[in-house]
């Protein structure tokens, strides 16, 4: 074959070899999962409906609480298992400065996930914040043991009504606050 033909030849097959690695690179980047480095959900449950009591009570002076808060979550499903018929419940005992128009509150939690997740408990330490101007409170936290140990949970909160007669004055403190969630609970952990 003649050196012209040679290198024609090597060229084609450069071209080739070249051309079938861009297709091949563009099909293995297409085919792989696209996902965003950050937290991802792991677990979510669209009912959060409870109630939260405090002792003395809230009135519109700022002063120590301690507060338990108690949910039943519904519409519990996971990144594993998918949906979990059935409820699972919230427990938290909390502490801290709180009023009628202002609550930073701090303590532990317990999950309780619907037992058809098959999920043990997952216990940690939680904070509760607000209202803010549309009256919902911040429920974050991080769950140290149990089922996703090492992520965080979250959700808002919605007071829905208080124990009768209760006002936020001295003589009638709010000593119980329905709620129900504005926003998911969600578990969510790191994909790095």
């Amino acid at each position: 074959m003649s050196n012209r033909k040679s290198r024609l030849v090597a060229t084609a097959i450069a071209a080739a070899a070249a051309g079938a690695a861009i297709i091949g690179t563009a099909s293995a980047a297409s085919a792989a999962p696209v996902t965003t480095q950050g937290l991802v959900s792991v677990e979510s449950c669209t009912g959060v409906a409870g109630s939260t009591t405090y002792q003395p009570g809230l009135t519109t002076t700022t002063r120590n609480q301690t507060a338990q808060l108690s949910a039943t979550l519904t519409g519990c499903s996971n990144a594993f298992n998918g949906a979990s018929p059935g409820a699972g419940a919230l427990t938290a005992n909390l502490t801290g400065a709180a009023s009628t128009t202002a609550s930073t509150l701090k303590g532990t939690f317990v999950v309780n996930w619907p037992s058809a997740s098959g999920f043990n408990p997952s216990t940690g330490t939680l904070g509760v914040s607000g209202p803010n101007a549309q009256g919902s409170y911040t429920v974050s936290g991080t769950i140290t043991s149990g089922a996703f140990t090492g992520s965080t949970v979250g959700t808002s909160l919605l007071s829905t009504g208080v124990n009768t007669g209760a006002n936020g004055s001295n003589r009638h403190p709010i000593i119980t606050q329905q709620f129900t969630n504005t926003a998911p609970l969600q578990v969510r952990r790191s994909n790095w």
